[in-house]
């Protein structure tokens, strides 16, 4: 009776989230994702990060797409998520925005080739997430489906197997605390006071709102987010897209 009123309860928080996005206008939403993406792409995490993973954006979401392009651009590995069965998906790597196509419920999705697929994560890898609501205590809901958290949960187990062989081996520093860094996004609608956690989600290390950037375990809790000027400045052309 218990976990079926969570999930009860927790439909509601995830329905109550996503009808504030959808009552967005378009200008609002343009406006919100540039600013989202100005202050992810000043992220050290960002400029760092050698293999991106990023969501293919739909409907509403915040978009992804000049952050594809820019990545892409700045020679970064980009890698996609295509669903493969029940709860599951992989992360696909992909040259052009165009080779992304229509699949699981008309999400655009990369080609499904073996030599393609993200393997073995790595310290500075960073991962992009989406969610339907969020809270200042980094808790995130996602669409009901738990991909994200399935895949999370290989990537955390690779974390701590890599953990140990290092310390097994003597070089500890090696693994370092966390092999990939999590940031999600999300306008500032969908924040609520609190959302439920269960033991199989995994919190993202950061979030961003076109408001805010709040962090994992920060004493102050949020941190402002970088100022913005109205635009995004994306370096270089379309090139990328092809």
């Amino acid at each position: 009776m218990r976990s079926e009123k969570a999930g009860q309860n927790k439909e509601a928080l995830r329905r109550e989230a996503l009808r504030r996005r959808h009552a967005l206008t378009e200008e609002e939403r343009r406006r919100a994702g540039e600013r989202i993406l100005q202050t992810l792409c000043s992220l050290a995490q960002y400029r760092n990060a050698r293999r991106v993973l990023i969501y293919a954006s739909f409907g509403d979401e915040v978009p992804t797409r000049e952050l594809m392009r820019t990545a892409l651009e700045e020679g970064k590995q980009v890698f996609c998520p295509r669903v493969e069965g029940a709860g599951r998906m992989s992360f696909y790597r992909i040259w052009q925005i165009r080779e992304l196509t229509p699949g699981f419920r008309g999400i655009l999705e990369p080609p499904l080739e073996e030599e393609r697929k993200f393997r073995n994560p790595a310290k500075g890898d960073l991962i992009i997430m989406p969610g339907a609501a969020f809270d200042r205590q980094c808790g995130r809901l996602g669409y009901g489906g738990g991909y994200y958290d399935r895949f999370l949960q290989t990537v955390e187990t690779a974390n701590a197997l890599a953990a140990e062989t290092a310390t097994a081996a003597g070089t500890e520093h090696a693994a370092g605390r966390a092999a990939c860094f999590k940031a999600a996004l999300c306008f500032s609608c969908q924040l609520l006071e609190a959302v439920m956690q269960e033991s199989t989600d995994i919190r993202p290390d950061l979030i961003i709102t076109e408001c805010e950037t709040i962090r994992q375990q920060e004493e102050a809790g949020a941190v402002s987010a970088a100022s913005f000027d109205g635009t995004w400045n994306r370096k270089g052309n379309d090139s990328a897209e092809g």
